[in-house]
């Protein structure tokens, strides 16, 4: 995990601190995810095909602070995970003794290609919600 991702954040990199962005206060960083919750509750109940891959997006009913990926098994994407590869352009997989790779996600598991084609289903990265993320992790 890349610590210098967002100027806001602040932790080591190891849990519970790399899941800093679930209660971070920064508005723009709230109003993209909730874009992509929007995202994955979009196809009337069913799940949203991501393009280029075999996944589906679908929403997590027991925590905002989720969305469900799926291809052959079921498993999380976390607010974290997605705000990380907005800054830095990487969430991949990591190890235990590894927190400290920059191309890792905070959750050291691997969410590339999906998240790319997340920010693909919202306008890509130029859209003006992202821009105003990156800014403010930025500072």
């Amino acid at each position: 995990m890349d610590l210098s991702f967002c100027r806001h954040y602040a932790g080591d990199g190891t849990p519970p601190q790399n899941r800093y962005c679930r209660i971070c206060p920064e508005a723009a960083c709230g109003r993209l995810w909730q874009r992509v919750r929007d995202l994955a509750a979009s196809n009337g109940g069913e799940p949203v095909p991501l393009p280029g891959t075999r996944a589906v997006l679908s929403p997590n009913p027991k925590s905002p602070d989720f969305v469900r990926l799926q291809v052959n098994c079921r498993w999380n994407l976390p607010k974290e995970d997605f705000l990380h590869y907005i800054a830095t352009g990487h969430a991949g997989m990591g190890r235990r003794g590894q927190r400290s790779d920059p191309r890792a996600s905070p959750s050291c598991t691997r969410q590339v290609p999906y998240v790319q084609a997340i920010v693909e289903l919202l306008g890509g990265m130029d859209v003006p919600d992202i821009r105003a993320v990156r800014e403010a992790q930025r500072g």
